[in-house]
C-alpha cells in the first residue's frame, strides 16, 4: 500500500517530441485512479514512466515516499497488467502465475522454530567460552540473526504454491492450474495475468488497457469482477483505459488527458456532472454532449438563453451560480447532454420544434438524430419505459416532435478558451 506523487513530470522523446507535459498528480494510498483519454494523449506513457519502464525526463516520482526516478521496475514494489496479457505459451497456469515469485531472489526473514533457536543459543554459549574479537563478532551476528529470523532467498515452493492457489481461487481459475494459455477464453486469460500481478507483495497496482481484448461481454463482466478485486486486494491502483465507461465505473477519480496535458481530474460525478471544459464534456459521456452557440442574456440577475426562437429560463442552482459569479450578457457555447433533452407534448414557448432524421432503436432507449430548422443536428436519448404506444409510433424518421429540457441540464462554455464558465478554481482550457 502506497501513496504515488507525481511531480512536474515530463516525456519528451528523441526529435523533442513532448508527449507528456508537466504532469502533476498525488494518488493517495489504496486510492483507484483512472487516466482516461483519447489514444495518444500519453496516459500509458504516463503509467509506463511510473512503472519504471519509461525513463523521465523532467519531475519526479515518489512511491510511498521515495523517489523511484533511477530504481529498476523490479525494485518500485509494483504489479503491472498488460493490454495483450503477455503470458507464456509454454507455462501452466499455474506456472505463469508462480513466474515472478520464482525471480525473485531477495532475502526473506522467517520466525526461528524453538528447536532453531536453542541451537543458536548452544552456539553462542560455546563461543563465549572463548571471546576472542573474531567470536565476539560471531555472537554479534548470531543475536542479530535471532531478531531478524531465518534469511532465506526468494520464496520457499510451499509459499508460492500458498500465494498462487489463494489468488487463483479468489479470481475463480482454480480449475485452470494445469491448463496452458492457448486452452483458456479471453477472459481466463486475463484473470491469469492479475493473478500473476497480485501474488507479488507490491504497493501499487497497475493496469494498462486490461479489457480492450475482450468482446462486450465479457469486458463488462470483467469490470465488475475488477471492482470486487480492488474490494479483496484493497490497495494502490492506476488503471489506463480510452472506455469512458471503465474509467466511470472503477476509479474513485479519473484523470482526463489531451496531448499530454491533464484536462481534469475529479471524481466519476463530477467530471460528468462539472466538466471543466468543453473536452471533457464531450469526451465523458455517450452519445457525447450537444453545443450550439447562442447567447446568455442578463436581465436584472435573471437569466435565460435565447435558443432557435425560444426562451429557456435559467433558473434554481445554474441560475444562482451564474448570478454569484455575476456573468453578463454574452455569447457562449451552450451544453446539453442527450439524455437531459426530453419530448415536449404542448410544445410551448421553451420548447424546440426538430425533424426526426435518423432514429436508433437501442432497446432500453431511442437514440434520435434530429435536425432543427434552421439545419442544427442533436441527438436525444429517449427511454422507452414510459412512453405509450402513440410516442413509440411517432418515432419515425421525417415525423416533427418537439423537444425541451431544464436549466438543471445546461453548461456554459466560453466559445474561444471553451472554459466552463461555473467551473471552480483555474480550469484547463479544451486549447490548453
Amino acid at each position: 500500500m502506497a501513496r504515488v506523487q507525481l511531480e512536474n513530470v515530463k516525456k519528451i522523446y528523441q526529435g523533442n517530441v513532448t508527449a507528456v507535459h508537466d504532469f502533476n498528480l498525488d494518488i493517495q494510498d489504496k486510492e483507484f485512479v483512472v487516466f482516461v483519454g483519447p489514444s495518444g494523449c500519453g496516459k500509458s506513457t504516463t503509467l509506463r514512466m511510473i512503472a519504471g519502464l519509461e525513463d523521465i525526463s523532467e519531475g519526479t516520482c515518489k512511491i510511498d515516499g521515495e523517489v523511484v526516478n533511477d530504481l529498476q521496475s523490479k525494485d518500485r514494489h509494483i504489479s503491472m497488467v498488460f493490454q495483450n496479457y503477455a503470458l507464456y505459451p509454454h507455462l501452466t497456469v499455474f506456472e505463469n502465475m508462480a513466474f515472478p515469485l520464482r525471480l525473485d531472489k531477495k532475502i526473506h526473514y522467517y520466525p526461528w522454530t524453538e528447536e532453531e533457536l536453542r541451537n543458536i543459543d548452544n552456539k553462542i554459549a560455546l563461543l563465549k567460552q572463548n571471546e576472542t574479537p573474531k567470536n565476539k563478532k560471531k555472537i554479534a551476528q548470531l543475536e542479530q540473526s535471532k531478531v531478524d529470523g531465518r534469511a532465506v532467498k526468494g520464496y520457499s515452493q510451499d509459499e508460492i504454491f500458498q500465494k498462487v492457489t489463494e489468488a487463483a481461487k479468489v479470481l475463480g481459475i482454480t480449475q485452470y492450474l494445469t491448463r496452458k494459455p492457448k486452452a483458456l477464453s479471453g477472459g481466463q486469460r486475463q484473470r491469469v495475468a492479475i493473478g500473476r500481478a497480485m501474488v507479488k507483495d507490491c504497493k501499487v497496482f497497475l493496469m494498462d488497457e486490461p479489457l480492450s481484448n475482450l468482446d462486450a461481454k465479457l469486458r463488462n463482466q470483467m469490470r465488475s469482477e475488477i471492482i470486487l478485486l480492488r474490494k479483496k486486494i484493497n490497495t494502490t491502483f492506476v488503471y489506463v483505459t480510452h472506455d469512458q465507461t471503465e474509467a466511470m465505473t472503477l476509479g474513485d477519480r479519473i484523470v482526463v488527458m489531451r496531448d499530454g496535458f491533464i484536462m481534469q481530474v475529479g471524481t466519476p460525478t463530477q467530471v460528468f456532472d462539472m466538466p471543466d471544459n468543453l473536452f471533457v464534456a464531450q469526451f465523458i459521456g455517450a452519445p457525447m454532449m450537444n453545443t450550439f452557440k447562442t447567447n446568455l442574456v442578463n436581465e436584472g440577475g435573471k437569466y435565460h438563453v435565447e435558443f432557435f426562437g425560444a426562451k429557456i429560463p435559467v433558473d434554481g442552482e445554474k441560475g444562482e451560480a451564474l448570478k454569484k459569479k455575476g456573468i453578463p450578457s454574452r455569447e457562449i457555447l451552450l451544453g446539453v447532454r442527450p439524455e437531459h433533452i426530453n419530448l415536449s407534448k404542448d410544445g410551448g414557448a421553451s420548447s424546440i420544434p426538430v425533424t426526426i432524421e435518423v432514429n436508433e432503436m437501442m432497446g432500453s432507449e431511442y437514440h434520435l438524430h434530429v435536425r432543427t430548422e434552421d439545419e442544427t443536428k442533436i441527438i436525444v436519448r429517449i427511454p422507452t419505459i414510459n412512453l405509450t404506444q402513440e410516442e413509440r409510433e411517432s418515432m419515425v424518421n421525417g415525423n416533427k416532435v418537439n423537444l425541451t429540457f431544464e436549466s438543471k441540464a445546461m453548461h456554459f462554455f466560453d466559445p474561444i478558451s471553451e472554459i466552463n464558465l461555473l467551473a471552480d478554481g483555474e480550469p484547463v482550457a479544451s486549447g490548453k
